[in-house]
Formats: structure tokens, sequence, C-alpha cells
């Protein structure tokens, strides 16, 4: 993992009519040429994206979405993409030509950005700032003009700026009025294993290596929980799922916890001796992402399906299905084991997730490493507003396998509280 991966990152949109200036700004702010810019209106169709650093944020994914004035024949299709951007950002960033007045469409954007609680910086560009000053015309297009000048501009953008775009002079302060908002639903000083590990502490992780791992490397979630006990100072061990005993029995002392794959719970369950503590890096994940007590909740619904009730299995990944894939064939099957038979199952990946989600009896999702704690805990708020059930992965094998209050012990006082 050699750079901080986009989940992890501090996501920003950039949005605003056609031709407003959001990929001239994108481009003056990465000092890139991420976004093509042209004269000619509706020039970003879908959303384009780009990682890169601002201080004092850190990591941050940049997104350029189309006009949202797009009169083209794909302009809904458009519209509907810059919607799923506004639902998965932290940040972001309104672009207003100080030559235009804002319109309808402006005002529902930046109505919809704030309903969906999302920081705001409101950005002018002062389109013709160079050749005013060159033909020494008083510059009337300031920001603080323009926000006075039409109310209601100011009670939706949290941080206002004003800058010709095609000029790098104003770089530094835009950059720095972006990086003092304060984003909606990240991690901050939250870790994995935050009260969990100290230093010193040995922490074992059970890695099972099979057809489906990638291959030559470890998955995301245990590269960083891996990261993690080195940031804490202890000592993270490595193993497979039959050399565990040995692991443990090498050990002067026993470790101070086990951290295994969910796939192989029951078996660890079995070769963990019952005073260690155990979980998954799935349900580690949900505690990380989202909020593990609704996850555990949702296990109560297991007891209720029958034959016909309706299953989502959700991926917040894509990738080419083994064919001993976890969400679409190990618990399917496990599911089948415990004895639920003829369920319906649908199957969504990547960033694919139903607005309506009432339909089914039960939510099975992954443990959405690939996706922002935004975007994790907008899907567990639309299940749980909906009044249907949602598990992750990790909690609902340790659920099938009947080793639930064992997996979910380390984290016991903030489920109840």
């Amino acid at each position: 993992m050699e750079q901080t991966p986009k989940a992890n990152r501090v996501h920003i949109g950039f949005f605003g009519r056609c031709n407003a200036g959001k990929s001239t700004l994108i481009n003056m702010l990465t000092d890139q040429p991420v976004s093509l810019v042209s004269e000619v209106a509706g020039t970003t169709t879908d959303p384009v994206s780009k990682s890169m650093e601002i201080l004092p944020l850190g990591p941050v994914v940049i997104t350029d979405t189309a006009g949202i004035d797009d009169t083209t024949e794909l302009g809904t299709l458009r519209m509907e993409k810059t919607e799923e951007v506004v639902k998965k950002i932290n940040l972001a960033v309104y672009v207003l030509r100080a030559d235009e007045e804002p319109t309808a469409d402006d005002m529902h954007w930046l109505g919809l950005l704030k309903q969906n609680n999302v920081p705001i910086a409101l950005f002018i560009n002062e389109i013709n700032a160079e050749i005013d000053k060159e033909n020494n015309i008083e510059n009337k297009t300031d920001a603080s003009i323009y926000v006075e000048t039409h109310k209601g501009l100011s009670e939706l953008a949290t941080v206002i700026g004003a800058a010709d775009f095609t000029s790098k002079a104003k770089r530094l302060e835009l950059l720095d009025l972006l990086g003092g908002l304060t984003p909606l639903d990240v991690e901050g000083d939250q870790t994995l294993l935050q009260g969990l590990v100290e230093e010193g502490d040995t922490i074992i992780l059970v890695c099972p290596i099979d057809s489906a791992a990638p291959k030559g490397r470890l998955i995301l979630p245990q590269v960083q929980t891996i990261r993690e006990i080195l940031d804490y100072k202890g000592l993270a061990l490595v193993c497979q799922t039959e050399e565990l005993p040995a692991m443990i029995n090498s050990l002067k002392n026993p470790p101070k916890m086990v951290i295994c794959d969910s796939q192989a719970f029951d078996r660890v369950d079995e070769l963990t001796p019952d005073t260690i503590p155990l979980t998954s890096f799935s349900i580690l994940m949900a505690r990380f992402k989202g909020k593990l007590q609704d996850l555990v909740a949702g296990v109560e619904a297991i007891k209720n399906l029958k034959a016909g009730s309706k299953v989502l299995i959700s991926e917040g990944c894509t990738h080419r299905r083994q064919c001993d894939d976890i969400g679409t064939v190990k618990i399917p099957n496990l599911l089948k084991k415990q004895g639920h038979t003829d369920l319906q199952l649908e199957f969504t990946s990547g960033g694919a997730f139903p607005k309506d989600v009432s339909q089914y009896d039960l939510i099975i999702h992954c443990g959405a490493c690939m996706l922002t704690r935004r975007e994790v805990l907008r899907r567990i708020e639309c299940a749980v507003v909906q009044g249907t059930p949602i598990v992750n992965y990790g909690v609902l094998i340790a659920a099938l396998h009947g080793i639930l209050e064992r997996a979910i012990s380390p984290f016991i006082d903030e489920i109840k509280g």
C-alpha cells in the first residue's frame, strides 16, 4: 500500500453550471491538467476524480462533476451521477461566475448539499478580473459584494473565496480556505484498533490464503491492521489458520487478541483458547466505517428468514468473481446450511446501492474497506430509515456459527452505549 487508499481520503466534490470554471479551478488547485477545459459547454460529462494532498486536510480525492445545467440528451443521466457524488463526498466546492446571477439550479444544488450536511466552500470565479485591471476598471466582482448582493448564499456556504481561476496568484489562499473546512463523516483520529491495542501488545492475525486471495499480496484490511499495530508499537504476528495453535504455543505470554478473516471464523474459534479475545477484520471494519450497533441489531432478522424472503448481498468493491467468492457463493451456501433455503438473492457491487431497500427482508453488506465512511453511514442510514435490517459479512458469519457474542465482546461496552 504505497498511497493512502481512496476510501480513507477526504472526498471533495466540485459543482456548478457549465463553464462556471470548475475544471479550471481544479487544474489551478492541483497544479495539474486534471480536467479538460474548453469553451464548449458540457465538456465534463461523467465525474472525473484525482487523488492529491491538501494541507491540513491531508490526502484527498477531488471529483469534477458535469455542469448542473446540462441540457444535452444525456443531461438527466449525468445529473443522477452528480447526485450520487453528493451522497459520497465529505466536502463540496460550489463555483459561481461573478458576471452571472445565481440561478434556480444553483440554489437547488446548494440546497441539496446543505440538506446532506456537506460543508460547502463557495468560490466566485472573477472571470474578467485581469482584463478589468488592465483597463483600469474598478473591480466590483469581489466575493463579499457578490454574496451581499445575492442574499441567501452566505446561509448555505461555510467559506467564501474569490479569484481569477486562470491565475495561480490566489492558489495558496484558496487551498487554505478549503483546508480550513471540517469534513463530514471522516474517521479523523479514530482507528481500526482504537482502544484495543497498547504498546508492547502481541496481536495474531490469521490470514487464510485460498483461491480468492489476491496473488502475491494481502487484502487491504489486513494491511491496514498490520500498519496500525506497528503505529501502536505492538507486535503483529501473521499466520494461516492451521498454524495458529503452534504460534500461540510459541509465545511466552498469550496474545492480546486474535483477529481473523471472517471466512475462517468457525475454525479459528475452535483453535483459539476461550481466554483469548477473538474478532475479525470485517467486524473491525464495521466499527471503523459505520455503526456496529446497527449491524449487530440486524442479526435478529436472520431468525425471520423463510422461503421467498428477499435478501440483498452488497459488495463495496468490484472484482472478478471467483468460484468460491464470499458474497455470491460462500455466504449463500452458509445460509443454506443453516436451513435458509429458497431465498430470493440479489447482488450489487461497487457504487451501486438501491435507493429503495424497503423491498428486502435483509441486507448483507461487505466489510466496506473500499468505501468511504460517509458512504457506509449513508447506506446504513438508508436501511434503518426504511426499516430494513442490515448486517455485514463478519457479523453475519459469526452469528451463523454461533460465536457472535465472542466476536463482538471486545466492543460490547460501545455497542450497549
